[in-house]
């Protein structure tokens, strides 16, 4: 039996119960599809299958349908779509699984195609299969549904980009802002009758103030002092690194505010290079390359000695052989704010790279007036710790939606093909992250959301020069997002107002500023 990560499991559970929202087409390649995927149905569980009240009424062919489906689903592949009577047999949609084309029978269900009233209790039954088989308990799925996470639609890219990668700039205008919501964040981690519930400065948030004067990472992670013998002069970094090390299961916050008034590069260097070596270990745990290598020097010693009180700890972090090493722990996001002007630096694309960027421009001044709200944002527990690392941690298990992102990718990279913005493995890792991530927030996610928001953060943010350089990289990707993301937005119900593109917004920003001044930025 395949042994399952607890991502994985909240993967699989978010399928199962994903089913009860489809309509009838979409159910049926959902539910084919997990069959295939986890192989499901069982002798025994075929026996129960048949003996359901609802299966017996809603499926017409049952006994040899459901039946094919637990020996071989890719025996379903039919011919002919119409009966001689010129009825559709089949749906149009092909559904690809176990490597081959199959058409789904239109006659599992009555034919009246309405939602089956009784449907959440097949879905309940199927879930104990699962529950049954992968031993998926409360624990493992406590984060798989959204029951903890009280939080507005707004907010939603915010703790998806930091699911997705633990490193985020927030830039835009100043006052937005900007430093405000990431305490927020912190605050929101905690709920009514926590100890650190209502404080304005609760455990897991850290601000440090960029200094111009930064060109290496002494102020921030820490240097070696030679005065008097050799002693590990700590900075705040490794401080609140070692108290997240401790507090595994709740999200740390540091922000980096004004982070761009010294050059990331040479400041945070560390940070930049072990951050992409993050690896989805065998007990569903995420680590890198420590950021302070083990030395077995008096200053590496002391630096261990400031940074735990535990003896064990101290031990295991000063032992060369099978020792703990200061890795980036998963529960720790760094968040810088960032504000475009004259005075600062710009960023490289080694940086932008790295982190996930959300724009924060707009400004609503009625909003923020209310008084005794203990935040702003809600309740998201540690729903933001991220479970996986890579594409390949979470591809299989939704191949469908990753093929859809890929295929999307493809074309923006035929836009972009030529130029320095092209994307590659580290860019599509996380589009296909952000997009499983987003689902398992949101429930209601749909892909174009995904996918607009992730051309802005990690295709669009990339983009600057002159007309040579960028004009027609900008141009292809205004008629692919037109064609792909702004097409794909549904009309909405009577009274409200249509979502807005705000990639579609941002590419006509940027031609705008290429037009009056014959250059180009993301950033303002």
């Amino acid at each position: 039996m395949k042994q399952l990560s607890d991502f994985e499991k909240q993967i699989l559970i978010y399928r199962i119960d994903n089913l009860k929202t489809l309509g009838n087409k979409e159910f049926m390649a959902a539910f084919a599809g997990l069959v295939n995927d986890y192989d499901l149905i069982k002798k025994d569980d075929f026996e129960k299958l048949q003996n359901h009240d609802w299966c017996r009424k809603q499926f017409k062919h049952e006994y040899t349908v459901i039946k094919t489906l637990s020996k071989n689903i890719a025996d379903a592949l039919v011919e002919e779509k119409k009966d001689n009577t010129g009825r559709q047999r089949y749906y149009d949609n092909v559904f690809y699984i176990a490597g081959k084309n199959v058409l789904l029978s239109s006659e599992w269900y009555d034919g009246k195609g309405k939602k089956p009233d009784n449907r959440s209790d097949f879905v309940d039954w199927l879930r104990s299969l699962v529950d049954e088989k992968y031993n998926i308990s409360e624990k493992s799925t406590a984060n798989t549904t959204k029951p903890e996470t009280h939080c507005s639609d707004k907010h939603i890219p915010y703790l998806t980009a930091l699911r997705t990668k633990p490193f985020m700039l927030l830039a835009g205008i100043s006052g937005t802002g900007k430093s405000r919501i990431v305490r927020e964040l912190a605050k929101a981690c905690w709920k009514e009758g926590d100890e650190e519930y209502g404080k304005n400065h609760p455990k897991n948030f850290c601000m440090v103030q960029v200094k111009p004067n930064w060109h290496d990472s002494s102020e921030l992670i820490g240097y070696v002092s030679r005065i008097n013998g050799e002693k590990y002069v700590v900075g705040p970094f490794l401080r609140f690194l070692a108290k997240a090390i401790k507090d595994e299961n709740t999200p740390y916050f540091l922000c980096l505010d004004e982070m761009n008034l010294a050059p990331v590069e040479q400041y945070f260097a560390e940070y930049l290079s072990v951050i992409e070596s993050r690896k989805l270990n065998a007990d569903g745990s995420i680590t890198t390359d420590p950021i302070i290598p083990y030395e077995d020097t008096e200053a590496y010693g002391t630096l261990i000695d400031q940074l735990f009180a535990d003896d064990a700890d101290r031990r295991a972090y000063k032992s060369e052989t099978d020792g703990k090493r200061l890795t980036i722990p998963q529960n720790l996001f760094v968040v810088g704010t960032v504000n475009m002007d004259e005075t600062t630096f710009s960023f490289s694309r080694k940086v932008l790279d790295r982190a996930m960027t959300l724009e924060m421009n707009e400004v609503n001044l009625h909003g923020g007036l209310e008084k005794g709200k203990d935040n702003e944002i809600g309740y998201i527990g540690n729903s933001i710790i991220g479970e996986a690392a890579e594409g390949c941690d979470i591809y299989e298990d939704n191949q469908a939606l990753c093929d859809q992102v890929l295929a999307y990718l493809e074309k923006v990279n035929t836009v972009l093909e030529g130029t320095p913005f092209k994307i590659a493995y580290r860019t599509r890792n996380e589009f296909l992250l952000y997009a499983v991530n987003r689902q398992l927030l949101d429930k209601d996610s749909q892909l174009w959301q995904t996918l607009d928001e992730m051309t802005s953060m990690k295709i669009l943010s990339r983009i600057e020069g002159d007309s040579e350089r960028t004009k027609s990289v900008l141009e292809g990707l205004k008629g692919l997002v037109e064609e792909l993301i702004c097409n794909a937005i549904p009309e909405p119900e009577e009274g409200k107002e249509k979502p807005k593109s705000i990639s579609a917004a941002k590419i006509e920003e940027m031609l705008g500023k290429l037009v009056k001044s014959g250059y180009t930025s993301y950033w303002a």
